[in-house]
């Protein structure tokens, strides 16, 4: 006797994938995830300070040691793209939910993987403009002192000059006719004493690569919205750098 078997249907097929991915037959997404936390919490305990009161926060010491082991220069803009990851509260910190969260949306329980990863991002970064900006947006946060809203001018110019002129760097703000970052920091070194806001912050990705793109920054108008202090930096490229002379000066000699 001839049992007739079932016709293979894709609701049949469905009911079988959902089995075989919901048992212990199979891999479990929500398990695998549960792993690799268990694994990114039990990596984050070695870089906790012994004697450490908040097990929750990886100090100064642990946040270095950790940058040794995933190749991180701790002074270049790679050591920016590793704390983005992590979403470190501040410079020299990391903090567990976002060290394991990080690491876990990118399933990267190891240090062999994270290194890896990072080392992709790494040579990736020089021509990937949208990674670029969220690591600079990024470092605003984490450049300002807690409880401060902005950020202290020389340290934003500490900042600008790492993310501008770092080899890593999607955005080099510098052009063989125009140091462009150069004037920038002369500029405010000399006629800028304000702390930086966020406003300022991002605008000045924004104009840096304008300006790479129009070096005249024909772009630059008397009605366009840009921070007050950027209008002020345009006119003196044009005055003490470049010799232009406004138009009522020239109207008055004819």
């Amino acid at each position: 006797m001839t049992v007739q078997q079932p016709p293979v249907t894709l609701a049949l097929l469905g009911d079988t994938i959902i089995e075989y991915y919901g048992n212990a037959h199979g891999p479990n997404p929500a398990a695998s995830s549960s792993a690799t936390k268990s694994a990114l919490n039990t990596l984050f305990n070695n870089y906790v300070e012994a004697g450490a009161q908040d097990k929750d926060i990886v100090g100064v010491e642990g946040t270095m040691q950790y940058f040794t082991e995933v190749e991180v220069d701790a002074e270049g803009l790679d050591a920016l793209v590793a704390l983005e990851i992590v979403q470190a509260p501040t410079i020299g910190e990391m903090s567990r939910e976002g060290f394991v969260n990080g690491w876990s949306e990118r399933n990267c329980d190891t240090v062999d993987k994270q290194k890896r990863y990072i080392k992709t991002l790494k040579r990736d970064m020089p021509g990937n403009k949208d990674l670029f900006t969220r690591v600079y947006k990024y470092t605003f946060p984490i450049a300002k002192t807690a409880g401060q809203k902005a950020v202290a001018l020389e340290v934003a110019l500490v900042y600008w000059d790492l993310l501008f002129s770092s080899p890593l760097s999607a955005v080099k703000w510098s052009s063989s006719n125009t140091p462009w970052l150069t004037w920038w920091s002369e500029f405010l070194t000399e006629s800028y004493k304000k702390s930086v806001n966020k406003d300022m912050w991002n605008e000045t990705l924004k104009f840096a690569q304008l300006t790479l793109e129009d070096e005249a920054m024909s772009f630059w108008t008397e009605e366009s919205s840009w921070p007050s202090v950027i209008d002020d930096f345009v006119d003196w490229v044009k005055k003490e750098k470049r010799g232009d002379v406004p138009e009522e000066v020239m109207d008055e000699e004819y």
